[in-house]
């Protein structure tokens, strides 16, 4: 188990927002990903840019990096069904959709690190800001997500984690999300 030391607390949880199916199908059907200039990323960050925090007060690894054949490097974590998820950097959210799969994809960044998650219920909106711990969904098993089997959890209660991704764009590349938070 990992945990953040405690810089977290204090935070309140914002309701749940509802995506329309409309902009479901749309991000579905065209397959286009709203575009975001990277002077809106870099002139709309209030905290420091470099800041990297955990996603939950405490949590398991449950699959180290993955994805590669996706193009990214992922680590699943798990702090358990409904818990607090929160926002791992000072940014922005660029992206909110579900993809192909099913899987609930939220996008925030920064001038320098791009971050996504899949499989939470997320309570932000597209262009919102957000600060590095602050809550902005709940652990879930939506879309594509299976047991330590590898069995399918739709419609089960199982494979509740969260995808979590790191793009560096001073590297140009994936890096390993532990590596942050434990350096």
């Amino acid at each position: 188990h990992y945990s953040n030391g405690g810089c977290l607390s204090g935070f309140v949880v914002i309701p749940m927002t509802v995506i329309s199916i409309s902009t479901i199908l749309f991000f579905l059907l065209s397959n286009i990903q709203p575009a975001t200039s990277s002077a809106r990323v870099q002139n709309c960050m209030g905290g420091n840019s470099s800041t990297f925090v955990s996603p939950y007060d405490t949590y398991t690894l449950t699959q180290g990096p993955h994805g590669f054949s996706n193009g990214h490097r992922a680590n699943d974590i798990a702090a358990g069904k409904g818990a607090v998820i929160y926002s791992p950097i000072n940014g922005i959210v660029t992206q909110l959709f579900h993809d192909g799969l099913g899987n609930p994809v939220l996008v925030i960044e920064n001038e320098i690190y791009q971050i996504t998650m899949l499989h939470g219920i997320y309570s932000v909106q597209i262009n919102e800001m957000v600060d590095a711990g602050q809550a902005i969904g709940f652990e879930s098993n939506q879309g594509n997500t299976t047991d330590m089997q590898g069995n399918s959890c739709r419609n089960r209660d199982c494979g509740y984690h969260t995808h979590l991704n790191v793009y560096d764009k001073r590297l140009g590349g994936n890096v390993n999300p532990l590596d942050l938070l434990d350096p």
